[in-house]
């Protein structure tokens, strides 16, 4: 299979089973947020957070080691167990702490929620091997089938919980079944079993080459998600809760137009990074597949933010509604830019990522600190500016990664970046001038009235990308159909 026909047939079956398994993810999510009051999903959004954070120090980099390395026992064998030693290290102090930050917001239970979610970074380090060495095999159809396994389990876990009055526990117990179900699966399908300790010179360069990755992945959580923690020290736990249904369903938009791509895209630039001409080539590809993509969902997501919300989880989330359609203008942005991290790896200027990643998160903090004290709508606002203005970052690391001038692959953001703004203005100027329509029909028509226009500009100034992302599509459909 040539390298092409595989990113495209990985990124294809990915974005099904993402697809499949995000849909019934909702469904269950949905269902809890009917039962489950804001300070319940505040407070656990909080602690979600941490652990995770703690979680990203213990095993970022791994992955990424392994798959920069396909095939070397070394390499897992030193990824595995530096990483699993600071899972221990991090977990008990996170045990030890938990108390503090449940004084630290104001909430007591915050401490046995982190407590309990502490088992997941333990967890998390007998993943991050196997599962990196499914993605380098391309195997994302199992990895997709695995994870909506994850999903259903987590989801019936949770659901008793709620309908017993008892979110905080519904959500937490979700988020530990679900990950035990995927360790278990990804372990057994990759065939893989912790491998014996390796020597200290071992594990020493697997801590060196993964030290700035770990950084950089703990710097991006934070940018992206856990900047929660700081929101929740400036705003009420319930308002936390609903800025993080919101940020919830960003996440979402991305998982299902974005990470498809981003998992297959430090499989394919490692495997060209030795020819400057394929490496460029295959950048330029997959971004334009990207933008036309990410920036679609984001028209039509921030054009019916309204329905989406207030059908999925009612009337006592609109507070998200408004919160939602602002960020949604934030995330092409926001998705390419997490493409300079598999460019620069692969080219091996991994400090790079860190300083970059670094500057990401300062400024991220920072309006996150200042903002949330006006509101929900105002940091909203504040964090979109904030992240198209990042793009003066992405331009010259991008330079550096590929080796050549990226002016091609600004441009093809461009018109992307006008349709988006067309759909979403031709789907409020319609929905303005029917205000008697019922929800279930504002989603129909905001959908429509978004998607064709977005459509309809791509088709009239740039027919060709269109057809070249078809055929892309095409092929590795074709090549699923007989698998």
């Amino acid at each position: 299979m040539s390298l092409a026909r595989g990113a495209a047939r990985g990124a294809v079956w990915n974005f099904a089973t993402v697809l499949f398994e995000r849909g019934f993810g909702f469904i269950i999510l949905g269902i809890l947020l009917r039962y489950i009051p804001a300070s319940s999903v505040g407070v656990v959004a909080i602690g979600s957070a941490i652990s995770d954070l703690v979680r990203m120090l213990s095993v970022g980099g791994a992955g990424e080691q392994v798959q920069a390395a396909p095939g070397d026992k070394q390499v897992e064998a030193g990824a595995f167990w530096s990483q699993f030693l600071a899972s221990v290290v991090f977990v008990i102090f996170l045990l030890v702490s938990a108390p503090a930050f449940g004084r630290l917001y104001g909430q007591p239970i915050l401490a046995l929620v982190l407590r309990i979610l502490a088992l997941n970074i333990l967890l998390t380090s007998f993943l991050v091997v196997p599962a990196a060495k499914l993605a380098s095999s391309f195997k994302f159809r199992s990895l997709g089938l695995i994870a909506f396994g994850s999903t259903v389990t987590g989801g019936l876990v949770a659901l008793p919980f709620a309908f017993a009055g008892r979110g905080v526990d519904a959500l937490i117990y979700q988020r530990v079944a679900a990950v035990v179900f995927y360790v278990v699966c990804v372990c057994s399908t990759a065939r893989w079993l912790p491998p014996r300790p390796p020597g200290w010179a071992v594990l020493r360069r697997s801590l060196q080459f993964s030290l700035p990755l770990m950084q950089t992945s703990l710097v991006d959580f934070v940018s992206y998600t856990a900047y929660v923690m700081v929101v929740g020290l400036r705003v009420s736990v319930a308002d936390v809760g609903r800025f993080r249904i919101a940020q919830r369903l960003i996440e979402v938009m991305q998982e299902i137009a974005f990470a498809p791509a981003r998992n297959v895209f430090l499989p394919v630039i490692v495997a060209v990074r030795d020819d400057p001409a394929r490496r460029f080539d295959a950048a330029m590809l997959m971004i334009d597949a990207v933008a036309l993509v990410i920036f679609f969902v984001s028209a039509v997501a921030g054009a019916s933010a309204r329905p989406v919300v207030l059908l999925m989880f009612g009337p006592r989330w609109a507070a998200a509604v408004p919160v939602f359609a602002i960020m949604t203008l934030m995330v092409p942005v926001s998705s390419l830019y997490s493409l300079i991290n598999p460019v620069l790896t692969a080219a091996g200027r991994v400090h790079m990522v860190s300083l970059l990643s670094l500057i990401n998160v300062t400024t991220v903090l920072l309006v996150a600190w200042f903002a949330s004290s006006y509101g929900l709508v105002v940091l909203a606002w504040a964090l979109t500016l904030r992240g198209m203005l990042s793009i003066a970052l992405f331009i010259p690391a991008m330079k550096i990664g590929l080796g050549r001038p990226v002016l091609p692959l600004i441009r093809l953001l461009l018109l992307p970046a006008g349709a988006l703004a067309a759909a979403r203005l031709a789907a409020w100027l319609v929905l303005a001038k029917l205000p008697l329509l019922d929800l279930l029909a504002q989603l129909v028509v905001s959908v429509a009235v978004s998607g064709l226009t977005f459509a309809a500009v791509l088709l009239i100034f740039a027919r060709h990308r269109v057809h070249r992302l078809a055929v892309r599509v095409r092929m590795a459909l074709g090549r699923m159909q007989h698998s």
